[in-house]
């Protein structure tokens, strides 16, 4: 359970509180005002348009029958849409792998955005994931549907305030243990424009305060503690990805696994860049 603490940045829930305490001594200062002069109801704020996009993204050239079933138990269009992703964006798609996300995504953006599909999730490259990556690439691009689609080795490679949205899917438990894990956090915070959006995803174990590799999975409490500590402010949370059948003991990629790994319990979390 995320506590209310834990929604809101060190400074809005300070601005919180004291609206809070306003509003408790208005009320107890009751009748006794002589202003006989109408306040007004502020109007409340307007609620934010919903992002939706076109279905037929999902059925551009390249994309593989497994891309299809993984559609149904990953929801990226409705994954996306929480985030904020947006046409005319610059996004990164941190350890990009075989490129699911980074397809889907150079459709979002289209003609006028762009996405950075980087291979390698620390500072260095696996010359294995680089192969396997540009073989990806080599396979999805069909005519110039990854014309907006560039591979790249790092963060590092990247410009500081040069993205509206960074996603890590999948991969926060790999950047191995706690101290390992917020060490990295600064490095994505890097990159974003202030403001910018962090959506990280992963596996979920029900293990308190830890990271279980053997299964790759991570806690969900936990990451939100650690990527707040290494400078991030958290927006919300979302159950789009939860699957109550999960029992938290497996990865979902061998063989007789209950569940296969699109349908396990993942976690979604937003976060924000502080604007200063």
């Amino acid at each position: 359970m995320i506590s209310l603490r834990r929604r809101f940045s060190s400074r809005s829930f300070a601005t919180f509180v004291l609206v809070l305490l306003t509003a408790f001594v208005a009320a107890c200062a009751g009748g006794e005002s002589t202003d006989d002069t109408a306040v007004e109801t502020p109007a409340p704020p307007a609620a934010p348009e919903s992002i939706s996009y076109d279905p037929a993204i999902l059925d551009v050239d390249g994309r593989s029958e497994d891309d299809h079933y993984r559609d149904t138990g990953t929801k990226p269009l409705e994954l996306y849409a929480f985030f904020g992703v947006e046409p005319g964006m610059t996004i990164g798609d941190l350890s990009t792998s075989m490129m699911y996300n980074a397809h889907i995504l150079s459709q979002i953006a289209g003609a006028d955005g762009k996405v950075y599909a980087i291979i390698g999730l620390g500072d260095s490259v696996n010359d294995r994931f680089r192969a396997r990556t540009e073989t990806a690439y080599a396979e999805r691009s069909v005519g110039d549907v990854l014309a907006n689609v560039e591979l790249i080795d790092t963060l590092e490679d990247l410009p500081e305030n040069s993205l509206d949205v960074l996603i890590t899917v999948r991969n926060y438990h790999d950047f191995g243990e706690r101290e390992a894990r917020v060490a990295n956090v600064p490095r994505m915070l890097r990159v974003l424009k202030p403001g910018g959006i962090l959506g990280a995803v992963d596996a979920h174990t029900d293990k308190a305060d830890e990271r279980d590799e053997s299964v790759h999975r991570m806690n969900e409490a936990l990451a939100l503690e650690e990527i707040v500590e290494g400078g991030f402010e958290f927006v919300e949370a979302s159950d789009l990805l939860y699957n109550s059948e999960d029992t938290f003991d497996f990865d979902g990629r061998r063989e007789g696994d209950p569940i296969h790994r699109y349908f396990i319990q993942r976690w979604v979390m937003k976060f924000t860049k502080p604007m200063n």
